[in-house]
Formats: structure tokens, sequence, C-alpha cells
């Protein structure tokens, strides 16, 4: 698996964010919409990244 390094991951992610406050300011329910999807189904995707961001502050993550 290819590693990338923190900083990028976080710079994307903390970039999404604000793309999705942006969108927020326009009424649709953009982010609550995601929110919920990420709640419902639990996507794999979600879990990488967040093990990705706190492998990097607390060590590796155990699965």
């Amino acid at each position: 698996m290819n590693k990338v390094s923190f900083f990028p991951k976080l710079v994307v992610c903390i970039l999404v964010l604000l793309v999705l406050i942006i969108l927020h300011v326009i009424p649709l329910p953009i982010f609550e919409l995601l929110i919920l999807y990420v709640m419902l189904f639990r996507p794999v995707w979600f879990k990488n990244l967040v093990d990705q961001l706190y492998e990097h502050r607390c060590g590796p993550v155990p699965t």
C-alpha cells in the first residue's frame, strides 16, 4: 500500500470541509446528508481516513 504522509491528507480534509461549509451557506443540506450517509452506511473510505489521521497522532490503530 502506498503511504501518503499525514500533512497532505489533513490539507485535503480541511479543504473538503471548507467547501462543505461554503455549500452550507446555500440552503442545501449537503453536509447533513453526508453525515447521515456516513452514519448509516459506515463506508470503508471514511474509516480508513480516520485511521490514517489518528495513526499519525496516536500510533498504529489496531484493526
